[in-house]
């Protein structure tokens, strides 16, 4: 159910901000794939990396226009971001349209691609 996911979603979000590093492993997908506004790649490996060593640090996110089109074992939520984080000893605020996209894998959803776009 699309609801599900984006209440995932949301826990993301919630624990990205929070530093939970156990709930990201959980809600993360083995073969991850984000990428970043700058066009960085990360795997969930070098994400979870770059969070515990404070490399990037999430500070506050605002959502708007958000849908969830769920298709059997894939639910893609889009909408637009602006999003704060602390980053090579600088605050950045990205302002984006973003496409995350969630697998059912072994009876249970992951996080599984995000790719955004900043405002031009």
């Amino acid at each position: 159910m699309a609801s599900d996911v984006i209440q995932l979603e949301e826990r993301r979000w919630h624990a990205l901000i929070a530093s939970d590093l156990d709930a990201i492993e959980e809600l993360f997908h083995p073969q991850l794939s984000y990428t970043h506004s700058n066009a960085l790649v990360d795997t969930k490996e070098s994400y979870i990396s770059n969070l515990a060593n404070g490399v990037v640090k999430y500070l506050a996110v605002e959502r708007d226009d958000v849908r969830c089109t769920e298709v059997g074992d894939t639910a893609v939520i889009t909408g637009s971001a602006q999003f704060s984080v602390e980053a090579g000893g600088r605050q950045i605020t990205v302002n984006s349209r973003f496409s995350s996209v969630w697998v059912r894998d072994g009876g249970r959803w992951q996080f599984f691609v995000w790719q955004n776009t900043p405002f031009p």
